[in-house]
């Protein structure tokens, strides 16, 4: 079918953060526990809430919170990067009138910053973040939220994520979801979430909403 919306998750998804998110935890663990951080451990957490993310790494995740966004903050301009070809693709659907939305469990603020930084954000009238929710992903109360916002039925969009967590939360939505294949999670888990397709990249998208060759 033609998708008239389409939902993304940023990290992982539409943002390579996982370099700035790997050493912000490695800094948090270290401070506060005083040894590395089990990097796949971290992985194994990507696209839940950092809270429920530092409770399994250490005693005090409130503590551990605010060194670990004082870290990000100070170096996510210098370690973010965006997909290849993502911007290219944003556009192009923006342009053919799909309605676009961001659905992620990171703070709004931050997660714009990150879109402005590659010149995204004006693309995504809809940001759902962390704040926006009561209950978050795996929990529909996200993806409802942005199909509220963006005004349209949970069968005319696609949820586009990285995690497993981007993938059951769209499913108790009653969307169709999409699982995108550079992601840095396991992929076996992602695959036990049950999406309904695999993008191999980003372009993979165009057809599915009808944005294909003239």
């Amino acid at each position: 079918m033609n998708y008239k919306g389409l939902l993304f998750d940023l990290d992982g998804t539409l943002l390579d953060t996982t370099d700035l998110i790997l050493k912000s935890f490695q800094h948090t663990i270290r401070t506060h526990n005083g040894h590395d951080a089990d990097l796949e451990l971290v992985k194994s957490t990507f696209g839940q809430p950092l809270i429920e993310a530092l409770a399994l790494m250490g005693s005090d995740p409130e503590a551990m919170i605010k060194t670990y966004r004082d870290y990000n903050k100070q170096y996510h301009d210098e370690l973010a990067r965006v997909f290849a070809g993502t911007a290219e693709v944003i556009r192009t659907l923006y342009g053919r009138g799909i309605k676009l939305a961001v659905v992620t469990s990171k703070i709004r603020a931050i997660s714009v910053r990150g879109l402005r930084l590659f010149d995204l954000d004006k693309y995504f009238p809809v940001v759902i973040g962390h704040e926006d929710c009561q209950h978050h992903k795996p929990h529909p109360e996200p993806v409802l939220r942005a199909l509220d916002g963006l005004g349209l039925a949970a069968g005319d969009c696609l949820m586009v994520g990285d995690s497993p967590v981007d993938i059951l939360s769209a499913k108790a939505a009653g969307v169709k979801t999409a699982a995108v294949r550079w992601t840095h999670v396991p992929w076996g888990a992602v695959m036990a979430a049950g999406p309904d397709l695999v993008l191999e990249d980003m372009d993979a998208l165009l057809p599915l909403c009808g944005c294909g060759e003239d």
